[in-house]
Order: C-alpha cells, then sequence, then structure tokens
C-alpha cells in the first residue's frame, strides 16, 4: 500500500513538472515549442498522464465528486470556453483547446480531492527542487540549452536575451515565474515546523539565484512584494478589533508610498532598464483594447485569437510593428478569449477564493496557512505584464486546486462575520446602559 502511494506521488511530482513546460523544452533541444509543434513524445506523454488521471478519479470517485461540486464558478467558465466553440472564427483550435482545457482542470480537481494543502506544498517543494537544480546545472554546465542565445538556434528574442539564463524552461521569464513560486514554497516550508528545515532554505537560495540569473526584473519585484506581504498576511489571524486598525494603517502608508513612487517613475523605472511605456507594452494593450472593442461580450473564443498571420492577432502586429504572441497582460487575453462574460467570471471566482483563503489562513495557526494567500497574489501580480492566466497549465492547475482546497472555510468565513458582527452589537447594548438608567432600574 505504501508502496503504491509512492508511485502515484512520483506521478503527481512528474506531471506537475511536464505541466511547467520543463520536460517538452527538454525533449526540442533546449527551446519551447508552441501549438501544434510539440514532438511527439510530449503528446504521449501527455496522453498517458491524462489517462492515469482519469483512472485515479474514477478509483476514488466519491471524494472527486464531491470536491467537484465545491466551486461552481470554475465550471461555469470552463463551459464558456467550450462554447466560445460556436462563436469563434477558427472552431476547430477553439475546439482542441478547450478541451485540453478540461483536461487539466480535471487534473488540478484530482491534486485538490487526493491531497491536503499540506501534502500539495510538500509535494510541490519535489517539483520546484528538481527543476531548480536541474535550471542551474543545465546554465552552468550546459549553457546551449540553460541559457538563452548560446544554442545553435537563434531567434530574435534569444539574440535579445543572450546571456540569461533559461535553465530547462525555454525561457527566462518562465523561468523566473516559476522560481518565484519556488521561493515561495520553500520560504514558507522553512518557516514550518517540519523536519529538514535546512534543506527548504537551501531551495528558497537557491530559487532566488536563478531569478536573479533570469534578469527577470518584473519576477524579482513580485517575489519581494510577496516576501514583504506575508507578514501582513499573518496579522489577519489578530483577533478583528486589532486587525481592522492596523490593515486602515496600512493602506494609508501603502497609499503614501505610492504616491511617492508615481512621482519618481521616470528615475525608478530608469534603474530597472524600462521606460513609460513598459517596454513597448502599453502601445500593445492599447492595440488589443481597439479588438476588444470589436467583440467585448464573448471574445473570439478560446485561444482564437493569437495566431500569428493566420488570426486576428495579425490586425495588432500591423499596429506596433512587432509580433508578440500574447498580449503581456492575462486579463487582457482572458478577455480576448472568453469576452467580458469570462473576464466577469473568474474576477467572482478569484474575490471568492480571495476571502475563503483569508479564512483558511485563520484557521490555520501554522506557516503553510500563507500558501493560498501568497499564491493568489503571485497569480494577480504576474499576470500585470506577463500573461499566464489560463494559458499556462501549471498556475491553472494550482488556481484550481486551490479554489478547491479552500473551499472548506466557506462555512468558517460567514461564522467569522457573524462572530464579530455579535461583538460590535453586543458593545453597543451595554454602551447604552448610563449609570443614571442603572440607578432608576434599581
Amino acid at each position: 500500500m505504501n508502496l503504491l502511494k509512492l508511485i502515484e506521488k512520483g506521478f503527481v511530482v512528474f506531471s506537475l513538472l511536464f505541466f511547467t513546460g520543463a520536460i517538452t523544452v527538454l525533449l526540442n533541444g533546449g527551446t519551447a515549442p508552441s501549438g501544434s509543434q510539440n514532438d511527439p513524445i510530449s503528446k504521449v506523454l501527455l496522453l498517458g498522464i491524462q489517462a492515469v488521471t482519469v483512472l485515479l478519479i474514477v478509483a476514488d470517485y466519491k471524494r472527486v465528486g464531491r470536491t467537484v461540486l465545491r466551486e461552481k464558478l470554475l465550471w461555469v467558465l470552463v463551459a464558456i470556453a467550450l462554447f466560445s466553440t460556436l462563436w469563434s472564427d477558427v472552431p476547430s483550435t477553439t475546439l482542441a483547446t478547450s478541451i485540453n482545457f478540461v483536461r487539466i482542470t480535471l487534473f488540478g480537481v484530482y491534486f485538490a480531492a487526493r491531497y491536503s494543502l499540506k501534502e500539495q506544498l510538500h509535494l510541490l517543494t519535489w517539483v520546484f527542487g528538481i527543476g531548480a537544480t536541474l535550471s542551474l546545472v543545465f546554465a552552468i554546465a550546459l549553457p546551449s540549452y540553460g541559457v538563452m542565445g548560446m544554442g545553435s538556434i537563434s531567434t530574435a528574442e534569444t539574440v535579445a536575451h543572450t546571456g540569461a539564463w533559461q535553465g530547462i524552461y525555454g525561457h527566462k521569464n518562465i523561468l523566473a515565474r516559476i522560481m518565484v513560486l519556488s521561493a515561495i514554497a520553500f520560504f514558507i516550508s522553512a518557516n514550518s515546523k517540519g523536519k529538514y528545515r535546512w534543506l527548504m532554505w537551501g531551495g528558497f537560495i537557491l530559487s532566488i539565484i536563478l531569478v536573479l540569473g533570469s534578469t527577470s526584473k518584473s519576477a524579482l519585484i513580485i517575489l519581494l512584494t510577496i516576501l514583504i506581504l506575508l507578514p501582513f498576511y499573518k496579522a489577519l489571524r489578530w483577533n478583528y478589533t486589532l486587525a481592522v486598525p492596523f490593515f486602515i494603517a496600512a493602506i494609508l502608508i501603502g497609499a503614501g508610498v505610492a504616491m511617492l513612487l508615481v512621482d519618481t517613475a521616470e528615475s525608478i523605472l530608469a534603474v530597472f532598464g524600462r521606460d513609460f511605456t513598459l517596454t513597448g507594452r502599453t502601445d500593445l494593450w492599447s492595440a488589443v483594447l481597439e479588438k476588444i472593442g470589436e467583440r467585448p461580450w464573448l471574445g473570439y473564443g478560446y485561444g482564437g485569437f493569437w495566431l500569428g498571420l493566420n488570426g486576428n492577432s495579425i490586425d495588432v502586429w500591423h499596429i506596433v510593428r512587432w509580433e508578440p504572441p500574447h498580449s503581456h497582460n492575462g486579463f487582457l487575453d482572458l478577455w480576448l478569449d472568453l469576452g467580458l462574460l469570462g473576464l466577469s467570471i473568474f474576477a467572482f471566482s478569484f474575490i471568492a477564493v480571495y476571502l475563503r483563503s483569508i479564512a483558511w489562513l485563520r484557521q490555520n495557526s501554522n506557516s503553510e496557512g500563507l500558501l493560498p494567500l501568497a499564491y493568489l497574489t503571485f497569480l494577480l501580480l504576474a499576470n500585470l505584464t506577463e500573461s499566464s492566466l489560463l494559458r499556462h497549465n501549471f498556475l491553472w492547475i494550482l488556481y484550481v486546486s486551490i479554489s478547491l482546497s479552500t473551499y472548506k472555510s466557506h462555512d468558517y468565513v460567514v461564522a467569522d462575520v457573524k462572530k464579530f458582527l455579535q461583538q460590535k452589537v453586543k458593545k453597543k447594548s451595554i454602551k447604552k446602559i448610563t449609570p443614571r438608567t442603572q440607578r432608576r432600574t434599581v
């Protein structure tokens, strides 16, 4: 029985590593293929992972069934993606992309149903540890694979980022995003009461080294922001009487800092090698918003916009005079794919999961309780300048898993708020009883 559990965990670690894109990149000689360019071995591995996932779901159908019914907004979003085939200009592409989206979502459901958040964090440290170690080895010992611009295949993209580490992920930005998550996971694990804390600190340091090696300024800012926010998130465990004034003060201080940053934005951006266009992103966003305006409500169909010369993306390319593969903003890409309808459903889902994550943190005094809020913060920040909301399988799996794993906190949210309101009402009623009214009563 223990051997079967160990094999199952090995399958999960391998699958998650595969969904990060690392294995596909290795099989393609250090490059990240797109769409139908994936090698045959990767396609076979994907089908194998999906087949095993279905078998595991069937074997534990009762638990999975209960998990599936928890978060209905997820399934509404999946349904919109499937139905978007009806209005897509490329229905075959949208249908294939949507079916894959369903499969990836099912793996997230299985992951949430089978393992607790603590167990998920443990498995994720294995995934990140393997990815970080191999990325360091490839960057130092095999730079033709692990460093951009050092391989036999040169493109404008690789030449522009020559010398930046990409590890086993095919692009420096993907390495940076994965290593930010890796640093967060190892940091949370290192602050827990478990064994091998020194190993967790080693993984945290290695992750930071790889983020620096990727030369991604955005990833570094996101990592520092989350590390700064973690103590504030811990304060959410306080009694509401203390927590509310604390967060009001924090918001006021944050607003003051934001105003200071706005006044000195030009100097700060220059330090990070950026300008007010965020390396051309603002021009791109303007062009994308024009295309959104043509189909604002339902979008162009899931995966039906960014198809190079064969899709509506060619209009954006003509405007910006370069060839972006996406909007460099996950929320704009979601709007393009599924319209305002899909974007609204995701927004409601995200807010609901965020509130449940706060409740989960208040219920769990251990460091693992920080994982949901930390990940949601990462997902929000990472999609402001990059597109990895529904486009990156691994990140969507984690969102599905956290969404379903924190659902037990739903009742706690309601009970906690009711308790707080009852305390307030009780205090007000006590204050109304003055000494004079007390004497009259006597």
